[in-house]
């Protein structure tokens, strides 16, 4: 498995991808509305009654897919978590940044979704981590 960094990030995508389409026939174009499929992915892994530890490098995957519809969509870019102050919040190496300095975390996000943590899907997750972006100037995390 390759480990997850700022220069990896969108080869760990690219691999989840190209798994989905083997897999499950579903095509992800690195699209905000793919994030309601990513949505459906999870629950059916989830469905399979797989652990958290089992299903990690795919769900990893998924996290870093949609990280990349943030970067290729919404100018953001990836960073260790450090870089952005929230190591003590995350428990992953990598976040995305934002415009304006506001990081999220969209691998922890698709753990959550498949934990039964997530109170929303992944496309308002999408919508929600925007809005701050666009009206915040001195950024914040997410």
């Amino acid at each position: 498995m390759i480990r997850p960094s700022p220069e990896t990030a969108a080869q760990i995508a690219e691999g989840s991808v190209a798994f989905v389409e083997r897999k499950f026939g579903i095509l992800l174009p690195y699209n905000p509305p793919s994030l309601i499929l990513v949505d459906a992915i999870v629950d059916k892994i989830r469905a399979t009654g797989a652990s958290e530890h089992q299903a990690s490098g795919l769900l990893l995957g998924l996290g870093c897919y949609v990280g990349e519809v943030f970067v290729r969509n919404a100018r953001a870019t990836w960073r260790l978590t450090a870089e952005m102050k929230m190591a003590k919040v995350c428990r992953f190496t990598i976040v995305v940044a934002l415009p304006g300095g506001i990081g999220c975390n969209p691998i922890g996000r698709v753990f959550s979704r498949f934990n039964g943590e997530a109170g929303e899907g992944l496309a308002a997750f999408y919508q929600a981590t925007l809005e701050p972006a666009r009206r915040s100037p001195d950024g914040g995390a997410i």
